[in-house]
């Protein structure tokens, strides 16, 4: 399978990449990033064979010379993501919203008509739900991306042949560094042996929510997963939450090694 990934240069999302590399059943692992892939991510980005990276600056919009380069890929991990602190609501949203709804629409209309459905695994958090009244921005703004698998896709041609899956971890545990978190971040690992032991569903490592998301990715793309019916359907039943996302990734073989 050929992976396209965003958000490979954040916590989770650089994880997504590792994982994927090691990955015996993905062929191609593509980042879809702004600048080239620092060290953090993988050491040496030019001398990895399973790795290509696409430079692009504007995610509301996808020309055809990129299309013509993902056209072959069987799903999509978007962990592309900010933090809320700092930022304008409406700046946010274009990032969390607009952003992924945008890519999701053009990725799958470039796919051929006996191609299998694109899967899109959209990366949300805890918190993050339309149906139940919020005050945060994080919760407002993204339980709306959160209906990739169920409203918002309504305001997609319903033609499309998209598989969609969302996911929300709770505290995301990371186990590389990140060089440039923020400082918030960079101390809550001090307080995550806390969090294990007062609210275990409550957290979750990076290398578990990426096999999480990658066993999505290689066996969804028929609208639902073995053992996990409803899921990728239109309705709450579409996504996954934390301790969901590690039973998926039980299923992994990178798991298993």
């Amino acid at each position: 399978m050929k992976l396209l990934v965003t958000g490979a240069t954040g916590t989770a999302g650089s994880e997504v990449v590792r994982q994927a590399l090691l990955h015996p059943l993905i062929s191609q692992v593509t980042v879809l990033v702004r600048r080239p892939l620092p060290s953090h991510v993988v050491a040496n980005p030019d001398e990895t064979p399973k790795l290509k990276t696409i430079i692009h600056s504007d995610f509301n919009s996808y020309p055809p010379s990129l299309l013509e380069q993902v056209k072959d890929h069987e799903a999509v991990i978007w962990a592309q993501g900010i933090s809320s602190i700092g930022f304008k609501e409406s700046d946010y949203e274009v990032i969390t919203k607009d952003y992924p709804l945008a890519a999701a629409k053009a990725l799958a209309a470039a796919r051929k008509p006996s191609d299998p459905k694109l899967v899109f695994c959209y990366l949300s958090g805890h918190g993050a739900d339309q149906e139940k009244p919020v005050s945060a921005m994080f919760g407002r703004v993204k339980g709306a991306p959160k209906k990739l698998g169920v409203q918002e896709l309504a305001l997609l041609p319903p033609t499309l042949p998209l598989a969609p899956y969302t996911f929300r971890p709770a505290g995301i545990a990371p186990l590389h560094p990140i060089p440039d978190a923020t400082w918030a971040n960079r101390n809550l690992k001090f307080l995550f042996p806390l969090f294990r032991c007062v609210a275990p569903s409550y957290v979750i490592n990076t290398d578990t929510l990426a096999r999480g998301m990658i066993e999505a990715a290689l066996k969804g793309s028929s609208g639902t997963i073995e053992g996990w019916e409803g899921k990728g359907k239109v309705g709450n039943a579409g996504v996954f939450d934390n301790e969901e996302i590690k039973q998926l990734a039980k299923g992994s073989v990178l798991e298993k090694q």
